[in-house]
């Protein structure tokens, strides 16, 4: 999920709770993350993951009919687009995962870190509508999905914890205090406002809100009962700084009236917004995947890309590999890839000449280049769309560079390019896809509502008491 908690109030620095075990789960899933991290971004100096990994490990919504494809659910939660999307991953993950971990067991805490991960990516498919169709295809990474079915975890089990925050003002540093239940319903709320007011950009809000919600929901399920009163007693003994000159009482209060009335509210427009997906009214027509493999110059490639119909060309020029990119390009530009007058038809060239239109864009410059390309075989398979399901052949191109130098835009063209290709591609019902993620999305949304509004009092180890003596910030040393 591509960028994470970049949109927060301020950066959390810690709470005032202190822990008696180490976090085991939590210390490995980080672990596992930076030795992830570093195989990915090892050939771009480890500063971004390289095109690879983002192709063959990034959850594609448009793929979730397809059960060999059901691994990116989890490879796409160790995958991390660069040095700072990891770093406050991890740092957030630690920050709230000690806690949750300690409350409810490394095993437990490992299942619903998983669970919130997948949920996660099921809301995300089930809210791609709201994208359009561009969105189903487009590969997401990135932990914050998990890591917010912890933050929903802490909000439950720990509503009345203190946390201190740090806010650069004008190059110098605020700290004040703030409950973590504003904290984090704060969060939550921008992550709702943001995924329906299209004002998300690359990030993957939805799935954000997604996990938040399954943390919610999984908590009754994972945590043990027994544990939790256990831990009530061993902080009721030990007198926790946090509650000055204030007995913590033996029936713990869970969310406030305030934070549960907004929890409520938000997952309210949550649950219209998951039921009206499962109605399958959605619709976002149909989308490609095509798996491409290649031989260019003598060199073997095989990539793999989602596209949709409605806005094919802008599609084919992002696509991170320059080599399955110049091929996509010439294919289509010949009107070979796509053809509506090819409709469930057979095709065969041989020998074919031509000067095919490139769009070049280099910052606010846009020209059209004419590039000499001959296919000297094409045989290809349409599907009821006039896409091509099938197709292999043989072509010889040239690759398009642009530049600018003193405001005049100027054009490269390489030396001649061979390829040789195999290409196969099949059709998702986008309407299909999102109803039935929407179903199960209503279902965790209803579940963690429920949660909210009658269960809150019984998992809640520090409720939002409210304090009877005000004291300012101590710094505790760990």
């Amino acid at each position: 999920m591509a960028e994470a908690f970049k949109r927060t109030l301020g950066i959390p620095m810690g709470d005032l709770s202190q822990f008696r075990k180490r976090p085991v789960a939590t210390l490995a899933i980080i672990a596992v993350n930076i030795a992830v991290y570093a195989i990915t971004t090892y050939e771009n100096l480890f500063l971004e993951v390289g095109d690879y990994w983002v192709s063959a490990g990034g959850f594609v919504p448009a793929l979730t009919p397809m059960p060999a494809q059901w691994y990116r659910i989890f490879s796409s939660m160790f995958l991390h687009a660069d040095f700072f999307h990891i770093l406050f991953n991890m740092y957030f993950l630690y920050l709230f995962g000690r806690a949750v971990e300690e409350a409810l067991g490394s095993w437990r805490f490992l299942a619903l870190y998983m669970v919130s991960g997948v949920v996660a990516s099921i809301f995300h498919t089930a809210f791609s509508f709201i994208g359009g169709a561009t969105a189903y295809v487009i590969p997401a990474i990135g932990a914050s999905g998990a890591i917010s079915g912890v933050l929903g975890a802490y909000l439950i089990l720990f509503p009345g914890t203190s946390l201190v925050m740090g806010w650069g003002f004008l190059f110098f540093p605020i700290f004040f205090r703030m409950k973590a239940a504003y904290y984090l319903i704060f969060w939550f709320a921008t992550q709702v406002i943001y995924g329906y007011a299209r004002l998300g950009g690359s990030t993957a809000v939805f799935a954000h809100a997604g996990g938040f919600i399954a943390g919610i929901a999984l908590l009754p399920l994972v945590a043990n009962k027994e544990r939790l009163i256990q831990f009530r007693l061993a902080r009721q003994a030990a007198f926790p700084t946090y509650v000055v000159f204030t007995p913590t009482p033996t029936k713990t209060a869970g969310l406030g009236t305030t934070t549960k009335v907004i929890v409520a509210v938000l997952l309210a427009a949550l649950l219209l917004g998951a039921a009206y997906a499962s109605t399958g009214i959605a619709s976002q027509g149909n989308a490609k995947w095509v798996t491409i493999q290649f031989t260019c110059e003598g060199t073997a490639y095989t990539d793999s890309l989602g596209v949709s119909l409605s806005n094919l060309e802008s599609q084919l020029a992002s696509i991170p590999l320059d080599k399955t990119r110049i091929l996509m390009n010439r294919l289509n530009a010949a009107h070979l890839l796509y053809n509506i007058s090819k409709v469930n038809q057979e095709l065969k060239i041989f020998n074919w000449n031509d000067e095919l239109p490139v769009n070049i864009t280099v910052d606010s410059f846009t020209t059209t280049v004419n590039v000499s390309t001959t296919i000297h075989y094409f045989f290809g398979k349409y599907d009821s769309d006039g896409f091509l399901s099938y197709g292999n052949g043989s072509l010889i191109t040239r690759a398009v560079k642009g530049y600018i130098s003193k405001g005049i835009l100027y054009i490269i063209q390489s030396d001649p390019i061979a390829y040789k290709f195999e290409l196969n591609s099949q059709t998702m019902n986008l309407a299909y896809i999102t109803q039935c993620t929407g179903i199960v999305s209503l279902v965790a949304t209803a579940a963690a509502l429920s949660v909210t509004l009658k269960k809150d009092r019984d998992l809640a180890l520090i409720g939002e008491e409210p304090r009877r003596v005000w004291h300012p910030f101590t710094p505790i040393a760990q």
